[in-house]
């Protein structure tokens, strides 16, 4: 069996119609090569404090924007979906939400969670760091009679994380593992959209 957890921003965002039943993650439709679990979100358990001074800000290389997401299919979705989870560990780190929000439609309650963190953290001159996410596998789904959208799964393993105050004092320290993602995208003429992300935990087969 493997254990999935919420890490970081532990929220399950919906934006109406994202899943037709909400962000419970029951009986919702899944992308092909996701698994459904159970969502509950929580701030995961066993974080422990590093005993070492804050490293301060370092930089933190930008996502390379891939040559797929100017597809219009799935496999752009595909692209466009992990280019977006790359980003995700970026904005903390450096606090630049340019691509961030550009991709971000105006119903993501996650997108908008994350983009008012990254804001809250530099206003007061703190940053986070780690929170990389290694996708394992992604299954996507394309707009159909039911679904205006492309839907996208994403498997992954999130590495620890920890967010520092302007002075260096832990703010919040992630242990990191196993996660989920569902991503809602739609392809706009200005590119890929963001409409919601559903961040799930459970047990899963292996």
């Amino acid at each position: 069996m493997r254990t999935w957890s919420v890490r970081r921003l532990a929220v399950a965002a919906c934006v109406a119609g994202l899943f037709a039943t909400g962000c419970s993650g029951d009986g919702e439709p899944e992308p092909s090569g996701t698994t459904p679990v159970t969502a509950e979100p929580s701030d995961p358990p066993g974080s422990v404090k590093p005993t070492s001074p804050a490293p301060g800000p370092t930089p933190w290389p930008e996502p390379t924007r891939p040559a797929a997401m100017d597809r219009d299919d799935i496999e752009g979705a595909k692209a466009a979906a992990q280019y977006f989870l790359e980003l995700y560990p970026y904005v903390y780190a450096t606090g630049d939400l340019d691509e961030w929000r550009a991709m971000s439609g105006p119903e993501c309650q996650f997108c908008e969670g994350a983009a008012e963190r990254a804001t809250e953290l530099f206003s007061a001159g703190g940053y986070g760091v780690g929170g990389e996410i290694a996708v394992l596998e992604i299954g996507a789904a394309p707009p159909d009679d039911d679904w205006e959208h492309f839907r996208v799964g994403v498997d992954g393993v999130e590495s620890p994380s920890v967010e520092y105050s302007g002075n260096g004092e832990v703010l919040r320290t992630i242990a990191g593992g196993a996660v989920t993602y569902n991503l809602a995208l739609l392809r706009s003429e200005g590119g890929w959209v963001v409409r919601g992300v559903n961040l799930q935990e459970g047990q899963s087969g292996s």
